[in-house]
């Protein structure tokens, strides 16, 4: 699949205070760019390699809202208009890619795509931007997703996220496929939080932790919905919590994952607290993805293809992704899922009581 399909969708690439006077090189699905901003606060995002002799424009320097080369001191516009000092009537010029600035993040496409912009107008809805954050993980896009898919991993790779290893069973899932994305729900007894953080939320010792999510593949992108309830009195925490997990292939191998948070409180009269939380919610975020980090980094082996591997129940959205990932994100019309392997009777039977497919609830 060509690498021009990939790019037609807006990616995010790097944290809007990364970039200040100096250019910054980056990789995207194995593309160089070279961003750099001008005097008024532009974004320009070239090919990384000089048309001229091959240098790399990210070790120039901007001159004159204009990215020099270090080497032979050639020019380029934001939009990929080349001039050299030397031979001042020869035409030059490279790629560009159009950028956008948006949620503390900089965006970038192909020049001419018309592909939409990620709404988050239904995320910020009543919500407070909380923290942005940005990691790199050594393993491809597929394998990335899947993580943030399933929370069967949560229980020994996650200090406070998700349910305890001794009730997964307990977890219920609810699984909605469409043509361009899938919603995935979870609900389950929750890990015991410290006291402190219960008392923050308004509930007691027994608590259940609910997951709504949906995920999108223009560009490859996952929305999480955390809310609590109490266990005795059904009572629903005062704060909910929304993370939106965007995830941009460097290469093959690897994936930037670019996570915004937000929340909400019921009582928009505490909106006041927000600022003394969101250290704390910056810290805890940020531990709980380097676990992801960890494991993802350290996988045994990093095909993306699922044949022969033993799924569960919480694995059933993996091939669904990756249909979704050929067809919607790389452009493959042939795509197709693959075969969810073949389960005993026995596994069919233990796995019905927590799964339900909401197309099964539907009258038919």
């Amino acid at each position: 699949m060509s690498i021009r399909s990939i790019l037609d969708h807006w990616h995010p690439v790097l944290l809007s205070r990364s970039l200040g006077n100096r250019p910054v090189g980056l990789q995207v699905a194995g593309e160089q760019f070279a961003l750099f901003r001008t005097s008024s606060g532009e974004v320009g995002a070239l090919s990384d390699v000089c048309p001229h002799r091959r240098m790399r424009l990210s070790a120039g320097c901007v001159v004159n809202d204009r990215l020099q080369c270090g080497y032979h001191g050639w020019t380029f516009s934001p939009d990929g208009d080349g001039e050299s000092p030397g031979t001042p009537r020869l035409h030059a010029r490279t790629v560009a890619c159009e950028t956008r600035e948006a949620h503390g993040v900089i965006w970038l496409r192909a020049m001419g795509s018309t592909t939409a912009f990620p709404d988050f107008s239904g995320v910020e809805f009543g919500y407070v931007p909380m923290v942005c954050l940005q990691h790199d993980i050594a393993a491809p896009l597929e394998l990335v997703l899947d993580n943030f898919n399933e929370l069967e991993h949560t229980p020994t790779t996650h200090a406070m996220f998700g349910f305890p290893l001794e009730r997964m069973r307990e977890v219920e899932l609810e699984l909605e496929p469409a043509d361009d994305c899938i919603r995935i729900r979870y609900r389950g007894p929750s890990k015991v939080y410290p006291w402190l953080f219960r008392k923050f939320l308004g509930l007691s010792r027994d608590v259940v932790f609910h997951v709504n999510g949906i995920t999108r593949y223009s560009p490859v992108h996952t929305f999480g919905d955390y809310h609590w309830t109490d266990a005795r009195t059904g009572k629903r925490s005062w704060v909910s919590v929304r993370n939106a997990h965007f995830l941009t292939p460097l290469d093959a191998g690897h994936t930037r994952l670019i996570t915004f948070s937000f929340m909400r409180l019921e009582r928009p009269g505490w909106n006041f607290l927000l600022p003394f939380v969101r250290p704390f919610m910056r810290h805890s975020h940020d531990k709980e993805i380097r676990e992801d980090q960890r494991v993802l980094n350290g996988l045994a082996d990093k095909q993306t293809s699922l044949a022969g591997l033993k799924l569960s129940r919480f694995d059933r959205v993996l091939g669904l992704n990756r249909e979704r990932i050929e067809r919607v994100y790389r452009g493959d019309s042939s795509a197709s899922s693959e075969p969810e392997p073949s389960r005993t009777r026995e596994e069919s039977r233990l796995d019905a009581p927590g799964t339900v497919h909401l197309a099964d609830l539907r009258p038919h």
